[in-house]
C-alpha cells in the first residue's frame, strides 16, 4: 500500500518549481528548495517569514491586494495568475509566474498554497529583444520605435501643467563629410558624438537617433528655454569640429494642441502626436542670421551643403 503522506512529501520536496505553504497570516509554513532558490533564503530560515521580505518594491501593492484577488477569482469561479519580482539575497531580480491557491489549515482557516515558475530566463530574454527592437544598432541610442514608445511614455496624463521639451537636430553638410572623410569615419562621428552626448546629458534628456544624422531628443517638466541651453551644451560636444542646426518646441498636456511654426511650413501638434520634425520647429536663433543656433565656424568642413 501506498504511504501517501510520504508520497506527497516526496513530490513536493523534488519538484524543481517553487511550492509555498503560508498561513492565514500570510507566514510561510512549508516551502522547498526551488522556492528558496528563487528567493534566494536558506530553506530553513523560511519558516514564520512573510514572501513580503522577499518581493521588489514595486510589486508590494499586488502582494498586499493578493487575499482581495483571491476572493475575487474565486467569486468568478477562477484560479489566480500573477507575475511578480522577487528580490533575490544577491541583489539580482528573479521573475515569478504565481498560481495560488486556497487550501484548508487547521481548523478549516484559508491556508495558500502557492506554485511558483522561475520565469527570469525568459524574462531576460524578452528584455533583451524589447531592448534590440528599440535601440539603433550603430549609436546604441533609442531608434525611432524606442522613441515613439519613450514620447508615449512621457506624453501619458500626469497633471495639466506637465511640459514636454522637444527638439530635432541636423549636422551639417554632413553628406559633405562623407564624401570626403568616408561613410566609416562618418559612423564614427555619429557614434563619438552619442556617447558624448549621453555622458554629457545623463538622465536628463531622452535621445534618440531619428535617422541618418538626424537626433531627436525629449526634456519632460522644461520649457524651450531650458532645451535651448540643451542644445548649446550639446553642440559643444560634436566631434571633429562639425556642427548642427537644431529646431525645438514645447508641449504643455491638456492643451488642445501646440502649434509649432517656421518661415518654411507649420503644422499642429496634437496631445497625441508622437512625432516631431526639426523643419517644423521653431529655430533656435544666431545673432547674425536670426536663425540658428548651435552651429560654429568649420574651416576644415567643405563648404558645398548635404
Amino acid at each position: 500500500m501506498v504511504d501517501t503522506d510520504r508520497w506527497y512529501r516526496e513530490m513536493f520536496e523534488a519538484s524543481t518549481v517553487g511550492l509555498a505553504l503560508a498561513d492565514e497570516n500570510g507566514l510561510l509554513v512549508l516551502a522547498n528548495e526551488a522556492y528558496a532558490a528563487i528567493v534566494g533564503c536558506p530553506r530553513h530560515l523560511l519558516s514564520g517569514r512573510s514572501s513580503r521580505e522577499f518581493t521588489h518594491p514595486d510589486d508590494l501593492a499586488q502582494h498586499a491586494a493578493m487575499e482581495q484577488i483571491m476572493d475575487d477569482a474565486k467569486a468568478r469561479g477562477e484560479s489566480v495568475h500573477v507575475e511578480k519580482r522577487y528580490l533575490h539575497a544577491d541583489g539580482t531580480v528573479r521573475w515569478g509566474w504565481i498560481s495560488a491557491s486556497e487550501v484548508p489549515g487547521p481548523g478549516g482557516i484559508r491556508w495558500t498554497m502557492a506554485v511558483v515558475h522561475d520565469t527570469t530566463d525568459r524574462r531576460r530574454v524578452e528584455d533583451d529583444l524589447r531592448q534590440a527592437a528599440q535601440t539603433d544598432a550603430l549609436t546604441g541610442l533609442l531608434n525611432r520605435r524606442g522613441w515613439r514608445d519613450r514620447l508615449h511614455q512621457l506624453t501619458t496624463p500626469r497633471g495639466a501643467d506637465l511640459a514636454l521639451a522637444l527638439a530635432m537636430i541636423d549636422f551639417d553638410r554632413f553628406k559633405s563629410y562623407n564624401d570626403r572623410y568616408g561613410h566609416g569615419r562618418g559612423d564614427r562621428l555619429l557614434v563619438r558624438f552619442s556617447a558624448a552626448a549621453q555622458d554629457l546629458l545623463g538622465g536628463r534628456v531622452s535621445i534618440a537617433r531619428w535617422g541618418g544624422e538626424e537626433f531627436a531628443l525629449a526634456m519632460p517638466g522644461v520649457d524651450s528655454t531650458t532645451m535651448s541651453a540643451v542644445l548649446a551644451e550639446l553642440s559643444a560636444v560634436v566631434p571633429d569640429g562639425q556642427t548642427f542646426s537644431a529646431g525645438y518646441t514645447t508641449l504643455r498636456a491638456g492643451s488642445p494642441s501646440t502649434t509649432v511654426s517656421t518661415a518654411r511650413t507649420c503644422c499642429s501638434i496634437g496631445p497625441n502626436e508622437t512625432v516631431v520634425h526639426a523643419r517644423t520647429a521653431r529655430r533656435t536663433k544666431r545673432p547674425d542670421d536670426d536663425r540658428q543656433l548651435c552651429r560654429r565656424p568649420n574651416p576644415t568642413t567643405p563648404e558645398s551643403d548635404a
